[in-house]
């Protein structure tokens, strides 16, 4: 599940519609599957562009410029739910979440670089479990949307950059099955596109629907889906997300969606344009190997127009990671295909045991005729990790006691080429301290995040009743939580205990979109009010597979009554827990 995206290009035709003044495109014509693909644009997020001096942004621009894209769409400029803006608005209620003014920023980038512009309107959390079904709350995002849009252009509709509009609601083939939700959509996206249509004549209205091929429609469904949207709703462009990236689909399934998809606005709207939306990260949230992102390029050319990102400012650019991405990406523009010479193999892998959850390796840097842009680490034949980068040592944390553990690596460059693996090297962790009563069992504790009415904490208590979930998501043991935002448990031992170990178990569904947190703090307190930091337990090392995770914080010997840990959750998805543990002797 990804809050996403889309972003366009091309001369404008002017055709009055009977459901309002609207704008469109010219006729969607597909790329000459002889020619290269190549991407057009890219996504930008608000937090990445406040983050940017504005001479980072002027460089950024020149980045997008130097690679052959010529356009940029601001992902959103409000949300909606929490009643902030990127930007100084005049939106009653509302206040800023950007330290800048993200929008007026991005527009004098992209005027000055000769970029088009395209303007997210709002997101909205409440959208993930709303969708269609409530047709009210839809109906007053329609009306904010509006607002929204209004103020925008009042402020910013002198930019020359400033070219159109993108809706972030995404709609998918899982949530939106029956024809109530689809006409409910259609009545949406006409409100809106009618707005925007009137207000800026000439200016294209975005989407970016996605699919998800582990269920949910099928593509021919998915076709029939969109030919009654769209033979109500005035959108421009339907720029499709491939999924790619998070898992929804491989390379090989594109042309049976994006056929599904064009099939639908040639019967619906044949002067709506299909674009791709091609990711450029995989799923660890890290950049895709270009290999990839051109080969589904390729499957995706013969249905679409033109090929947008998500994202080349944050996945591809050296201003956020190495610059051999951007390097191999413009090497294969002037070749006309990807490089494929792998990297040397690393030598002199070496694995030292640390303590009982703990294996360090090191190893000699691998070379590579453009450069290596990481490590893969095996562990019992497993891909349990990728380093992104040039270092030559990782340390192997969260591991099981008393277990011995054989490691090889192999070194990647940028195009997605793979070295050999090197010769294994092994280590045993020792054994753990005995730490067998919980004092956590059964005790009350706070949250400082609900859990999610759809995996709730059953009675509040699911955290210390002692069961553990299985290795599925619809296990009611666990509760869950969609935040990208750290969140906090709390559980009162009802008096000062001494212990030596904390635990906690997590949940990894990939193909579900639950992940396992990125890191999680432990602190205690002895009144509920003052905490102190005893230790933070970072992400384990593991392979794809559905698993449960233990974290453990072991060799301390703490005293409180209240102990907490604060979760950093991975991504914008969710995190799903069952228990906490206070553990001694």
């Amino acid at each position: 599940m990804r809050h996403r995206r889309i972003r366009m290009t091309g001369a404008l035709a002017a055709t009055a519609c009977a459901a309002g003044l609207i704008m469109p495109l010219a006729a969607s014509t597909p790329a000459l599957a002889s020619s290269p693909p190549a991407l057009n644009g890219s996504f930008i997020q608000p937090q990445l562009a406040d983050e940017l001096s504005d001479t980072q942004l002027a460089t950024e621009d020149s980045y997008l410029t130097r690679a052959g894209l010529t356009q940029q769409v601001l992902q959103w400029t409000a949300d909606s739910g929490a009643d902030t803006t990127v930007y100084p608005s005049g939106l009653s209620g509302y206040t800023q979440s950007t330290s800048t003014d993200v929008v007026g920023r991005i527009l004098t980038a992209a005027d000055n670089a000769g970029l088009k512009e395209y303007l997210g309107l709002q997101v909205n959390n409440d959208w993930w479990t709303n969708y269609a079904n409530d047709s009210s709350w839809l109906d007053s995002q329609a009306t904010t949307a509006t607002q929204l849009a209004a103020d925008l252009y009042s402020k910013y509709g002198s930019h020359s950059s400033f070219a159109g509009w993108y809706i972030p609601f995404e709609v998918d083939n899982w949530n939106f099955t029956t024809s109530t939700s689809w006409s409910t959509m259609a009545s949406f996206y006409t409100t809106v596109a009618n707005y925007l249509h009137n207000l800026t004549p000439g200016l294209p209205v975005i989407i970016a629907p996605f699919f998800n091929t582990s269920g949910g429609l099928t593509s021919s469904q998915w076709t029939t889906m969109w030919e009654s949207i769209l033979a109500n709703a005035p959108i421009d462009v339907v720029a499709l997300q491939d999924g790619v990236g998070d898992g929804h689909a491989t390379t090989q399934q594109l042309a049976t969606w994006f056929a599904a998809t064009q099939a639908a606005i040639q019967d619906a709207s044949p002067s709506t344009q299909l674009w791709a939306d091609t990711d450029t990260y995989n799923t660890s949230f890290e950049p895709m190997a270009i290999g990839t992102v051109v080969a589904d390029m390729t499957q995706e050319q013969p249905y679409v127009s033109d090929f947008l990102s998500f994202s080349y400012d944050h996945y591809d650019s050296p201003l956020q990671v190495s610059p051999y991405y951007d390097t191999t990406y413009r090497d294969y523009l002037s070749a006309g295909s990807v490089e494929t010479s792998p990297p040397t193999t690393p030598a002199g892998l070496t694995a030292t045991d640390v303590d009982a959850q703990t294996i360090d390796l090191s190893w000699t840097a691998s070379t590579d005729n453009v450069g290596i842009a990481g490590y893969e680490i095996y562990r019992n034949g497993d891909l349990v990790k990728t380093i992104y980068g040039t270092a030559t040592t990782y340390t192997d944390s969260q591991l099981n006691s008393s277990t011995s553990y054989t490691y090889e690596i192999a070194a990647f460059d940028a195009a997605g080429n793979a070295s050999g693996d090197s010769t294994s090297a092994t280590a045993a962790t020792t054994a753990a301290p005995d730490n067998s009563v919980n004092l956590a069992a059964g005790k009350s504790y706070t949250a400082s995040t609900a859990a999610s009415s759809s995996y709730p904490d059953t009675n509040g208590t699911e955290l210390t009743d002692g069961v553990f979930g299985s290795a599925s998501y619809t296990d009611s043991a666990w509760q869950g939580r969609l935040t990208g935002s750290p969140y906090s448990f709390t559980v009162d031992l009802g008096s000062d205990e001494t212990f030596q170990e904390v635990d906690s178990d997590w949940l990894q569904v990939d193909s579900a979109a639950i992940y396992l947190p990125a890191q999680i703090q432990v602190s205690i307190s002895t009144d509920g009010t003052n905490f102190t930091s005893i230790g933070t337990m970072n992400a384990p090392a593991v392979d794809s597979s559905d698993q449960t995770r233990d974290y453990r914080l072991l060799y301390i010997n703490a005293t409180a009554r209240y102990v907490r840990i604060t979760v950093t959750p991975a991504s914008s998805a969710w995190s799903f827990t069952d228990e906490l543990q206070v553990k001694t002797t």
